[in-house]
């Protein structure tokens, strides 16, 4: 059975606080929501120009509205705080320096826009935890299966529909969370990912690469999209989507090795996999 949530959030009744947060002069709200599907899975809420969530903040679960206004983002539903700030800055890539890529987007006519639109951060969950998990659930499956056991997830380990962090996962064991999330196999990646000290990786790319590929549930693919989430764009996760869009858009939809296909980006150095997400996310 799905754990029933508390009958009265202790977000509930509170007057809601507001807090301001600078962003830089090059961020795009609406394209750092919309930069890939994260804002479709639990606990993430978006109906234009509102992004809600439900935060964990000094261990209270508070309700955010999330909003741009001139050169901040607003959000209602909690004090400013440190550690209000340090997820909110890891949910916008607040801190990634885009000048690089953005000069480079220039001189491409298939990227132009990207540049002009402000186009590369890319939404993020609170912590490294929540997106190493959320990957996982996006290998070998439908994305709505995806979608679906982010809900259950939530709903099952989370307090008040928050992400659930390690401890809430560990409480219950792998054959619990493969029964009532529809996990699958994943589960037991989840609860192992659950019980290891993931942090944030300050090393090389290189460094971090290997780092992450070791975490329970995490290949390549998966290294490579938490490079991704600390800004980092030197690696691509080769996936059946990166293969298909290369294949159609450079040879003609012949069959190709992946190396061959990774090479085609090799001009955009650190920001490979941005280029190549930038190409998609403009397919549409």
């Amino acid at each position: 059975m799905v754990r029933q949530r508390s009958a009265k959030p202790l977000f509930a009744g509170s007057i809601p606080a507001v807090a301001s947060i600078p962003v830089p002069r090059d961020f795009n709200f609406i394209g750092t929501v919309e930069s890939h599907g994260w804002y479709r899975l639990a606990p993430f809420r978006w109906k234009k120009p509102f992004l809600r969530r439900i935060e964990l903040l000094g261990g209270v679960p508070c309700d955010l509205t999330i909003t741009h206004r001139k050169n901040a983002l607003v959000i209602t539903g909690a004090q400013d705080s440190a550690e209000l700030r340090a997820k909110i800055t890891r949910m916008f890539q607040l801190g990634v320096d885009l000048s690089e890529f953005h000069e480079k987007a220039r001189t491409s006519a298939a990227h132009e826009w990207a540049a002009r639109e402000r186009f590369g951060r890319l939404l993020c969950g609170a912590t490294l935890f929540e997106d190493a998990v959320k990957i996982i659930l996006t290998t070998n499956t439908m994305w709505r299966q995806t979608v679906r056991m982010s809900e259950l997830l939530v709903a099952k380990c989370g307090r008040d529909g928050a992400f659930p962090e390690p401890e809430h996962i560990r409480r219950f064991t792998p054959e619990e969370l493969q029964a009532d999330c529809r996990l699958g196999y994943r589960a037991k990646s989840i609860h192992a990912l659950a019980a290891t000290a993931i942090e944030p990786c300050h090393g090389t790319s290189e460094e971090c690469f290997r780092s992450y590929q070791r975490l329970p549930g995490i290949g390549p693919y998966g290294s490579a999209h938490l490079l991704a989430m600390d800004g980092r764009h030197d690696y691509i996760a080769v996936d059946t989507e990166f293969r298909r869009f290369v294949r159609a858009t450079y040879h003609g939809g012949r069959k190709v090795r992946d190396a061959t296909l990774v090479k085609r980006y090799a001009k955009w150095g650190r920001w490979k996999y941005l280029a190549y997400w930038s190409e998609l996310w403009a397919e549409g």
